[in-house]
């Protein structure tokens, strides 16, 4: 695929998402998308053959894109906890930026079908491999449950999901410390994630001042 036509095709992507966000997932259809993005050509349709198809391949943009910017925030640390303070900062900012899309991200479209709900299942478990380095840190190693990883996503995931339930999306950003504690403790302990916790929240009020 060429530069231009993967461009393109992002595009079109990007327009389904804005129509599942105005229309719900199940009142889109591809032409419309089409329409939004600017396109009219018989190659696009052929290859989203049916609304799903085109659904599946924008929340798949959508859910990596989130990721990658994660994945950035945390290439900003010195050592693991920053390292997880700064891709979960990173994540909570680019939800808070596009609430709309946040709302879709957690909710309607799992809402679809089972095989949607697995794929956000997917996502959210995709983040537990940032995690692993906190078993150094944490004096046990291997005597650690397999799954703490995944215990620990998803206790910040349970807040986020509901904090965008209740239209909050925006203020998850405040939340990042309290969130952070929940990612950290299973590793660090409380007195240490409560330790990283704060260093968080002076970090937070630190830009808060700059920005004023």
């Amino acid at each position: 695929m060429s530069t231009s036509t993967q461009f393109e095709r992002e595009r079109l992507l990007d327009a389904m998402l804005e129509e599942m966000v105005v229309s719900g997932p199940e009142g889109v259809e591809v032409e419309t998308a089409l329409r939004r993005a600017g396109f009219d050509g018989e190659e696009w349709l052929a290859e989203f053959l049916d609304e799903d198809t085109c659904l599946f391949a924008a929340y798949a943009q959508l859910t990596e894109r989130l990721a990658r910017r994660t994945g950035e925030g945390c290439a900003r640390g010195e050592d693991w906890p920053q390292r997880v303070r700064c891709g979960l900062e990173a994540l909570l900012q680019e939800l808070a930026g596009r609430p709309a899309a946040a709302a879709l991200l957690i909710r309607s479209f799992p809402a679809l079908s089972p095989a949607a709900r697995g794929r956000y299942q997917e996502f959210v478990e995709s983040f537990a491999p940032l995690l692993a380095g906190g078993r150094e840190l944490s004096g046990m190693g291997a005597e650690l449950p397999v799954e703490v990883e995944l215990f620990a996503v998803g206790a910040a995931e349970a807040i986020v999901f509901e904090e965008i339930e209740a239209g909050r999306a925006a203020q998850l950003p405040a939340l990042a410390p309290a969130i952070l504690f929940s990612l950290l403790v299973p590793f660090l302990g409380p007195e240490a994630a409560s330790a990283e916790m704060q260093r968080a929240s002076e970090v937070a009020e630190g830009k808060d001042l700059e920005a004023a």
